[in-house]
C-alpha cells in the first residue's frame, strides 16, 4: 500500500477531526524509487500466556512534513515512512514501564487490516466506532483484561500526529501529539481516555504556553527536510520524536492505567 493510502487510512480511522486536513491542499506522496510486487506483510506472532494489558499502538511509521503558505490552499502536506524509528515498539515499552508487575502484550496487526478498518467508516464519520471495532477485531487474537489504544491526535493548530511543520514566519515545529484510550477487555467500555502531555499546565497556562496544544519542539529552520524522505535519516528529528513520545507517555500512562478495574 502506498504512503498516501496509509495516511488517508490513518486520518480516517484514528482522527476525530479527520486529521485537520485543510481544504484542497497540495499533497506530495513519497514513493519508493523502484516498484516491487505488492505483498501483504503477515502480522507478528501473538505471544502466549495470560495478558492483563493488550497494547494497540497506532503511532506507526507515518511522519508528516507540512509547509504552510499565506493562504490555506497554498499549504503542502507530504508523508514518509519512519518505520526504522521503532515508534510502535517504543509505545509498548512505555506501557510496560507504566504498569510494573502487569502482563503487557503488544497486539500485532498488518497494514492491510488497518486499511480494511478504515474503509468501514460510516457516512457520519463514526471515528470512535471505527476504533472500537478495530480494537474488538484485534482482541479476538488475545484475550486481555484491558486494551490500551495509543493513537495520533490533533492539537489546537493545523499540526496532527507526528511530524514537522514549517510556518510562514520561518518557524519550524517538530511535534508528537498522541492520545491513549483504555478499554475493558470484556465489555469494551472505555475506562480511561487522555491526551498524552508532557506537563501539568492548567487550562490558562496551556493557553499561554502550549502553542500547538501538544508536545512540540521549536527547531532551526535548517532542520526542515529538503525532501520528505530525508526525514528518516535525520537523527535530530528521530531523537526528538522519541523523546517527546517517551516523556508524554510516561507522564500520562501511569494514572490512566490505575483507573477503574475492568469488569469481571
Amino acid at each position: 500500500m502506498n504512503v498516501l493510502a496509509a495516511a488517508l487510512v490513518s486520518y480516517a480511522l484514528l482522527s476525530p477531526t479527520g486529521g485537520q486536513v485543510q481544504s484542497t491542499p497540495k499533497m506530495e506522496v513519497v514513493r519508493p524509487s523502484a516498484r516491487k510486487p505488492a505483498t501483504v506483510t503477515p502480522a507478528k506472532p501473538v505471544e502466549s500466556g495470560p495478558c492483563q494489558i493488550g497494547v494497540i499502538s497506532l503511532a506507526g511509521d507515518l511522519f508528516s512534513v507540512e509547509k504552510y503558505g499565506a493562504l490555506k490552499f497554498l499549504d503542502t502536506y507530504a508523508h514518509t515512512s519512519v518505520a526504522a524509528w521503532g515508534l510502535d515498539e517504543l509505545v509498548v515499552s512505555r506501557v510496560r514501564a507504566a504498569a510494573p508487575g502487569s502482563s503487557v502484550r503488544g497486539i500485532p496487526y498488518t497494514r492491510h487490516e488497518l486499511t480494511e478498518a478504515g474503509r468501514q467508516r460510516s457516512f457520519f464519520r463514526d471515528y470512535d466506532g471505527n476504533l472500537l471495532r478495530f480494537v474488538q477485531y484485534l482482541a479476538n487474537r488475545t484475550r486481555c483484561e484491558r486494551y490500551i489504544a495509543v493513537l495520533r491526535r490533533g492539537g489546537t493548530q493545523r499540526e496532527f500526529g507526528i511530524g514537522i511543520s514549517y510556518h510562514l514566519d520561518a518557524r519550524v515545529f517538530l511535534f508528537a501529539m498522541m492520545s491513549a484510550r483504555v478499554y475493558d477487555g470484556r465489555t469494551f467500555e472505555i475506562i480511561g481516555d487522555a491526551p498524552a502531555r508532557e506537563d501539568d499546565y492548567s487550562a490558562l497556562q496551556r493557553a499561554l504556553h502550549d502553542e500547538l496544544g501538544g508536545p512540540y519542539r521549536i527547531l532551526d529552520a535548517a532542520m526542515f527536510p529538503a525532501k520528505p524522505a530525508d526525514a528518516v535519516k535525520n537523527l535530530v528529528l528521530r531523537d526528538g520524536v522519541r523523546a517527546m513520545l517517551t516523556k508524554s507517555l510516561d507522564k500520562t500512562l501511569p494514572a490512566l492505567l490505575q483507573g477503574p478495574s475492568p469488569s469481571r
